[in-house]
């Protein structure tokens, strides 16, 4: 036989997915065949291929529960790069001819595998893989060096056009000039047969935009590590007086290491005027595209700077969580006025479970007025670096359950991916929603007192004040379920009223106890009088002189947790938050904290807390989220002090030792609206417990006692209902 087997043929063989007879000719092949025998024996220990060996084998055995289909882009690297061994027969057997119901034309191929089609410099083109507006792109071989490369190649029709030139060799300076892990890197530009190239490094993987037809909506996980990888690549851009001005998930390639490259800086422009490399396009000329467009970029490009870029990203981050993107019309001139016109869909009301912190992200990432957006990619990088660094179980292990499913290779990807680090920003701009300016903020302050003493608009005053503040209020709710992948209970707002002013020994007292939190390893958030809440506090150095009250304590470095420590915040009158979450603690170090009557969120999870150690809660009667998620030591006896929780609102028991009997002690508490008890002990038996939740809206009870026939009873019940909605995972 002349010809070699072809990937095709040669997988069905090792999959056992042929007929005897095609499988007996495909032995006899290999083992005549050193061409073959090499190209198996390479990959003999490839382990994704033993994967689908094992989908393929429970397929045919019938159980469709355990088997998921493999994406067309991991078929295509089975197919490229993915052989097992194999066992060849030690019996000869005589020749024979392949069935004609087979084309030998799609089985077969011959040697060598491909010839260039065009050669350009040095540069044998193989494969045509894209063509935009301005080019053609191939996958190329350079003729010397042997290396893949991909080469984009300006249509000949588009030579003499001196714009589309001039944006090609704009693009092929642009690329060169950024050295960045997630941006595509230029290695050669050049001009060649009467028309201009350049060079690229060769990607495997695929675009966004094809994963997103190929997956759908991406899990919460992978979108967020997307997102935080092209915000990075795109501060860089920034840093360097660039816009990309075309951000979409067509230009955004996720590599097969997990890796973010953004593509297409053809349209980019000069942040700064006076330029040689300025806009080669009038006032009145629109670049971009209509679905990711921000209203100002549809108006002039001229006046755009990076916040249209972090529009468009925002809209992209829409669509790889609900498949969606967030306007859509008819024509795009529709659309377009849809940007500037419409209300901003909300994220919730696709996904249900989606954290506050990222709903608020997407929603100042799309605001309609740049002033009022997140100001900076190196922001959006530092939200989801909070988010994503959070050491819990549950977001590592995204439910399979939902429909917020990508194939499992993708999402193990992204979370193994490892992260550049952060870019910062070198030039900031004033925003009234996240960098208000000292002036601004004393302004406001006089503003804010002087409406206190005159009792005039304070209603307005009071609605900007929220809506300027609900970043910091809202931000630290993923810290008290400790639940990333879940939208987040309704929770009392910290700061509706201003916060007064201190007399000279409260100020001593939040003082001390600041420095002495700050030299403890924690991070703090402060607010001042009738003022702003500040930035998270890391150091000393960063306290104000002026006056203030200690509103969040998160304890970051690792310690045992005693009375005698905590007794150092007994004295703070105005906590709101307080982490102690992942550190060990002593039964009686709680007690020190008892007298802290302000207190609304309080985070236990995995610190080892027991059923003594969490009954010194029990006047804590402003608490409205717990969490004590992942303490194996928390029994029925100890859920005993929940019920004089009256005021609690959301309450996370995943992962406790607590059964049908614990739940008795908490169907009482009336305004419980998110409640979870993944991997406990409670069965159906507590079904009547739990409709006497009244404004329960949320309910977690995956690798719970629970059956499908209790969830369906539960869900029933309370969808029931026409003035709340409600969410139980998994959903029956």
């Amino acid at each position: 036989m002349d010809k070699c087997l072809s990937d095709n043929l040669l997988l069905q063989y090792l999959l056992n997915d042929l007929d005897t007879d095609t499988c007996e000719i495909v032995r006899v092949h290999l083992n005549e065949c050193p061409s073959c025998q090499k190209r198996t024996e390479i990959y003999s220990e490839d382990s994704e291929l033993k994967q689908w060996q094992q989908c393929h084998l429970r397929r045919q055995n019938g159980d469709d529960s355990q088997y998921h289909p493999f994406s067309q882009d991991k078929l295509d690297r089975l197919f490229n790069s993915t052989i097992s061994s194999i066992q060849q027969s030690k019996t000869a057997v005589a020749k024979k001819t392949l069935p004609s119901s087979h084309n030998s034309n799609i089985l077969l191929r011959k040697e060598p595998e491909q010839t260039p089609i065009r050669v350009i410099g040095q540069y044998q083109l193989i494969k045509k893989i894209g063509q935009g507006g301005m080019g053609v792109v191939y996958e190329s071989i350079h003729s010397r060096l042997k290396k893949q490369v991909v080469l984009k190649l300006l249509l000949n029709k588009d030579w003499e056009n001196t714009d589309q030139t001039q944006r090609f060799y704009r693009e092929m300076e642009l690329i060169g000039q950024l050295d960045h892990p997630n941006i595509v890197k230029a290695t050669d530009a050049g001009e060649a047969d009467d028309t201009c190239f350049l060079v690229m490094e060769y990607l495997d993987g695929h675009d966004l935009k094809t994963i997103l037809k190929q997956e759908g909506p991406l899990s919460i996980t992978a979108a967020c590590s997307i997102l935080r990888q092209a915000a990075n690549g795109l501060q860089y851009i920034h840093n360097h007086d660039l816009i990309h001005r075309d951000i979409k998930p067509s230009n955004l390639f996720l590599t097969t290491d997990g890796q973010v490259k953004i593509l297409d800086l053809g349209l980019a422009g000069l942040r700064h005027e006076g330029s040689s490399l300025d806009d080669l396009t009038d006032t009145n000329c629109i670049m971009g595209s209509a679905y990711y467009m921000a209203p100002e970029q549809a108006q002039s490009i001229k006046t755009i700077d990076q916040r249209s870029d972090i529009y468009s990203l925002g809209c992209t981050f829409y669509q790889l969580l609900t498949g969606k993107v967030p306007f859509r019309r008819e024509t795009p001139v529709e659309t377009i006025i849809a940007h500037r016109e419409d209300s901003i869909p909300h994220l919730v009301d696709q996904l249900p479970e989606i954290p506050v912190q990222l709903e608020e992200l997407f929603q100042s990432m799309v605001k309609k007025s740049p002033d009022d957006r997140i100001q900076t990619m190196a922001e959006v990088v530092r939200i989801l670096d909070e988010f994503l660094n959070q050491k819990n179980e549950l977001l590592l292990n995204e439910s399979s359950d939902t429909y917020l499913t990508e194939s499992q290779e993708l999402k193990e990807l992204c979370l193994k991916t490892v992260l550049t680090p952060p870019v910062e920003a070198q030039k900031y701009y004033s925003s009234t929603h996240y960098q208000p300016s000292k002036r601004i903020l004393k302004y406001k302050k006089t503003i804010i007192i002087a409406s206190i003493i005159l009792m005039t608009g304070i209603l307005t005053l009071g609605i900007q004040y929220i809506s300027r503040t609900n970043h910091f209020t809202n931000t630290k709710l993923k810290s008290t379920s400790t639940i990333p992948n879940v939208r987040q209970p309704k929770k009392a707002n910290s700061k509706s009223n201003p916060t007064p002013a201190l007399t000279s020994t409260q100020a001593t007292i939040e003082r001390d106890a600041a420095n002495w939190a700050l030299d403890h390893g924690c991070e703090i958030k402060i607010v001042v009088p009738y003022g702003e809440e500040y930035p998270t506090i890391e150091q000393k150095k960063s306290l104000p002189n002026e006056d203030f009250y200690v509103k969040t304590i998160a304890f970051k470095k690792i310690q045992m947790i005693t009375q005698e420590k905590l007794s150092r915040l007994s004295g703070l009158t105005n906590l709101y938050e307080l982490q102690l979450n992942d550190n060990p603690i002593e039964d009686d170090a709680l007690a020190a904290i008892s007298g802290l009557t302000s207190l609304q969120i309080l985070d236990l999870h995995a610190s080892g807390i027991t059923d003594k150690g969490l009954s010194h809660i029990s006047n804590l009667k402003s608490l409205t989220n717990l969490s004590l998620q992942i303490n194996p030591n928390i029994t029925d006896e100890g859920l005993q002090v929940i019920n004089q929780l009256q005021n609690l609102v959301s309450l996370n028991l995943a992962k406790t030792n607590i059964s049908d009997e614990g739940l008795i002690f908490i169907q009482n508490n009336q305004k419980i609206d998110w409640l979870n008890i993944e991997g406990t002990k409670v069965s159906d038996e507590s079904v009547k417990h739990l409709k006497k939740l009244i404004l329960l809206e949320h309910l977690f009870v995956k690798g719970s006692k629970i059956s499908k026939a209790g969830i369906k009873e539960i869900n029933d019940f309370f969808k029931k209902r026409k003035h709340l909605p409600f969410y139980i995972n998994p959903t029956p």
